[in-house]
C-alpha cells in the first residue's frame, strides 16, 4: 500500500502543481491518458487505470473554471490497432461529471500510439496558432512505430508556445523513459516519475513553477565514439539509432555490474566519471560488448563494430501467392534456441550478430521453420515456403435448411488412420463462418452443438482458400414438464442390456437442446422424483415439442 499512496500523491502534486501554475485566463489543457493493455497492471493490488480515474477525478474537482480542459485516449477499444486514439472531451469548458464519465469509461486494450495521440492533441489545441499544454500520462513505450523525438522537435517548430508535459507511470522501461524526456525536453515541458513523491516535488519546484532555466553552456564530452555495422560499413537506416547502454563492469561472483547510463544515436557523445566501465551497444538486434577505461581530464575515443547482417523474411503461400497477411508471427531463434525477437507482419528485416538462426513463421495453425546464416555486412534473403490454405466452415441444420448461427463450436482434427477415426486436434472456433488457416493436408472438420454432432473430412491445398458447410443432420429437443427442476436425456432404443444409454442432465425447468436426427428417450424430474419420460424421434431441420408426462 506505501507505493500506492506514493503514486496516487505524486500523480496529485503533479496535476495540482499544474493547475495552480497555469491559472491565467484562457489556459488551454488537453489530458492524453495511457488506456493501452499494461494499464491493466496492479500496483498493491489495484490496476494503473484505476489509479488514474481516481487521480483525474480529483484533479477535475479543483480545476480552474476559466481554464479549458479536454481528453484524449489511446488503446482502450481494439486490441492491435495502432489509430485507435479517440478525442474523448474537446477543450473547453470543464463539466466534471461529464468528464469523469468520459474517464471512467476507459478499459484498457490496445496498443500506445502515444506520439501520434500527442500530435492529435496539438492539433485539437490549434497549437499553430494559439497557445497550448499537453499532458501526457503513459506507462510504455511508443509501439507504433512514430519517433517522439522527431514528432516532438517538428511540433514545437510549428507551434506558437506549446509545451508537452509528461509523466512516467509505473516504468521500468529505460526507452520508455527517455522517449517521455525528449517530448518534453523538446517543447519546454516537463518529465516527471510518478514513483517518489519528494522527487516529484522537487522536480516541479524547478521546472513547472518556475520559468524555462536558459539554455546550458555548451559542454566538454570526456566520451566520443561512433558505431558501425563493419569496420568498413557505416550503418544506414533505421539500424543508425543506436543504443549505448553503460555498465560498471561485472562483480567477482559474475552478477551484472550497476547501470550507469543510456544514450541514442551512432555518434556518441557523453560524460562518466573516472573508472572502468562496459558499454553495451545494439544497433536492431546485434549487440557488441565494449570494455574501456575513463581517465580524470582525457577524452575517451570509443568505436564499435557491431558486426552484424541483414536478414530480410518473406513467405510464399504456393509457389505463386506471397504470403500478404500482416497477421503472421515471426520467431527469431539463434541456432542453439536462445530467443531473439518476435515480431508480425507480412515480411521481416532483422539486423543480426553474424552467426547461424532460426526462424519460424505462423499464421493462424501454420507454422514452419528456416535455418539461415548471417555474414557481417551482407543481405541475406529467406524466402520459406509455408504450404497454407485457408478453410471457412459453416454449418446448417438440414440440407438447404436453417443455418447454424449461435451456441456451436467448429473443430477441425487432422485425419485419422481409418475414416471413422480422428487424429490429432488443431484448433476450435465459434464463428458462424469459421477461418482456420492450415498447412496443406487432410482434415477432418467437425461441427457440435448440445447433442448434435457431425463430421466432414476435408483435404486443404496449398494456396487454396475454400469454404464448406456441414450438414448436421439435427434438429431440437423441446421439452416441458410442470414443476420440473432436470431433464435427462438417453438414446431411444435399449441396448442389450435393457437400458437407455444416457446423454446428457440438464437442469432447468424446461429443455431445449440441438441433437443429431433420431431417436430419444426424455425424462423429466422434480428432485430425485420421476414426472415423466416420453420416447421421441428427432428429423433434420425440425423442432420436436413434447410435454410431460
Amino acid at each position: 500500500m506505501m507505493a500506492l499512496r506514493r503514486i496516487l500523491f505524486a500523480f496529485a502534486l503533479f496535476f495540482f502543481s499544474f493547475a495552480s501554475v497555469h491559472a491565467e485566463d484562457g489556459s488551454r489543457v488537453i489530458l492524453v491518458l495511457d488506456a493501452s493493455g499494461s494499464m491493466r497492471a496492479k500496483i498493491d493490488g489495484k490496476s494503473k487505470i484505476d489509479i488514474a480515474k481516481q487521480v483525474v477525478g480529483n484533479i477535475v474537482k479543483t480545476w480552474k473554471p476559466e481554464d479549458e480542459l479536454g481528453l484524449i485516449a489511446y488503446g482502450h477499444r481494439e486490441k492491435g490497432n495502432c489509430k485507435d486514439i479517440e478525442v474523448l472531451r474537446e477543450p473547453g469548458k470543464l463539466d466534471a461529471a461529464d468528464y469523469m464519465s468520459a474517464v471512467n469509461s476507459l478499459n484498457p486494450k490496445g496498443q500506445t500510439p502515444m506520439t501520434a495521440a500527442v500530435k492529435m492533441a496539438a492539433e485539437a489545441l490549434q497549437f499553430t496558432e494559439k497557445k497550448a499544454t499537453v499532458i501526457l500520462v503513459s506507462d510504455g513505450i511508443e509501439t507504433c512505430n512514430l519517433d517522439p523525438c522527431a514528432v516532438a522537435e517538428d511540433l514545437a517548430k510549428m507551434g506558437v508556445d506549446l509545451k508537452i508535459h509528461t509523466v512516467g507511470f509505473g516504468l521500468d522501461n529505460k526507452g520508455a523513459v527517455a522517449q517521455l524526456k525528449c517530448l518534453a525536453e523538446k517543447t519546454g515541458g516537463t518529465y516527471t516519475t510518478a514513483n517518489n513523491a519528494d522527487e516529484l516535488q522537487k522536480a516541479l519546484a524547478k521546472t513547472v513553477s518556475a520559468p524555462p532555466p536558459p539554455p546550458p553552456p555548451a559542454v566538454k564530452f570526456n566520451v566520443v565514439g561512433h558505431a558501425k555495422q563493419t569496420a568498413s560499413l557505416e550503418l544506414s537506416k533505421p539500424y543508425n539509432e543506436v543504443t549505448w547502454t553503460f555498465h560498471k563492469p561485472p562483480g567477482a561472483d559474475g552478477t551484472e555490474g550497476a547501470y550507469v547510463n543510456e544514450e541514442y544515436n551512432a555518434d556518441l557523445k557523453t560524460n562518466l566519471d573516472p573508472g572502468d566501465y562496459i558499454a553495451t551497444v545494439k544497433a536492431g538486434r546485434a549487440t557488441v560488448d565494449v570494455p574501456f577505461q575513463v581517465e580524470a581530464g582525457k577524452v575517451t575515443h570509443l568505436d564499435a563494430d557491431v558486426e552484424a547482417g541483414i536478414v530480410k523474411l518473406s513467405g510464399m503461400i504456393d509457389e505463386n501467392t506471397p504470403l500478404a497477411d500482416k497477421g503472421a508471427a515471426w520467431d527469431l531463434h539463434r541456432a542453439d534456441g536462445k530467443y531473439v525477437d518476435t515480431e508480425y507482419g507480412a515480411t521481416q528485416e532483422f539486423m543480426l550478430n553474424a552467426g547461424d538462426y532460426v526462424a519460424e513463421v505462423s499464421l493462424g495453425d501454420v507454422k514452419v521453420q528456416a535455418n539461415f546464416s548471417i555474414k557481417p555486412g551482407e543481405v541475406t534473403d529467406v524466402v520459406i515456403p509455408m504450404g497454407a490454405g485457408k478453410l471457412q466452415v459453416s454449418a446448417e441444420f438440414s440440407p438447404g435448411g436453417q443455418a447454424m448461427d449461435k451456441g456451436m463450436a467448429f473443430e477441425v482434427y487432422k485425419a485419422g488412420d481409418t475414416p471413422d477415426t480422428l487424429g490429432a486436434w488443431v484448433n476450435t472456433q465459434y464463428e458462424p463462418q469459421s477461418k482456420f488457416d492450415l498447412q496443406a493436408g487432410d482434415y477432418v472438420a467437425v461441427v457440435k452443438l448440445g447433442l448434435a454432432e457431425a463430421h466432414v473430412p476435408v483435404k486443404v491445398a496449398a494456396g487454396s482458400n475454400q469454404q464448406i458447410k456441414i450438414n448436421a443432420n439435427a434438429g431440437f429437443i423441446a421439452a416441458k414438464a410442470e414443476g420440473a427442476t432436470s431433464y435427462v436425456v438417453s438414446e431411444g432404443k435399449p441396448g442389450i442390456d435393457g437400458s437407455n444409454k444416457w446423454l446428457t442432465t440438464t437442469y432447468d425447468p424446461t429443455l431445449n437442446i440441438a441433437a443429431t436426427a433420431g431417436s430419444y428417450l426424455v425424462q423429466a424430474f422434480k428432485g430425485d422424483a420421476k414426472i415423466g419420460e416420453k420416447t421421441i424421434a428427432v428429423a433434420a431441420g425440425q423442432r420436436t415439442e413434447i410435454t410431460l408426462p
